[in-house]
């Protein structure tokens, strides 16, 4: 049987675990989409220090597959980031079940368009929960590459 899945908010001592997760993530998701250079770039995005900073300043969750950490999600002011389910766990509505919890505490605390940068990687999922495109922007990396995302807003509530 399957073990039961747990959210609950990270705290600081959650964040080494976190940043494992997020570097096998990024390792096994991004590698044929984005040049070595942007996958660098998102991992030194990704440091210890900005997780550490986002779970003290924001709204970070995080979920559990029994002992095992699997998801990530952070909101911070109106801005959803850091949004990571381990591979093996994609495609099970556990994405849409973090992006639920982050938008239930926006509209708890009144922001009515919460925004968020979407991955080549994540776009596909970020369109389906309705999350609409503002702009296509690209971050020049090193060796002359890039690493291109989208901007992307949805309003909450009514």
């Amino acid at each position: 049987m399957a073990e039961e899945i747990i959210m609950r908010i990270a705290e600081p001592q959650d964040a080494d675990s976190l940043r494992e997760l997020i570097n096998e993530t990024i390792d096994t998701c991004y590698f044929s989409i984005y040049p070595k250079e942007a996958i660098d770039y998102f991992k030194e995005y990704h440091n210890r220090t900005n997780i550490v900073n986002d779970i003290l300043e924001g709204h970070c969750l995080i979920l559990f597959s029994g002992e095992e950490l699997i998801g990530t999600g952070t909101l911070l002011g109106s801005n959803a980031r850091r949004v990571f389910i381990k591979p093996e766990y994609q495609k099970m509505g556990l994405g849409k079940k973090i992006m639920y919890g982050l938008e239930e505490k926006a509209v708890e605390k009144g922001i009515r368009i919460m925004d968020l940068d979407a991955s080549l990687v994540a776009y596909p999922f970020y369109r389906t929960p309705s999350y609409e495109t503002q702009a296509e922007d690209v971050i020049p990396v090193k060796n002359g590459q890039s690493l291109r995302y989208y901007k992307m807003v949805k309003k909450l509530g009514d």
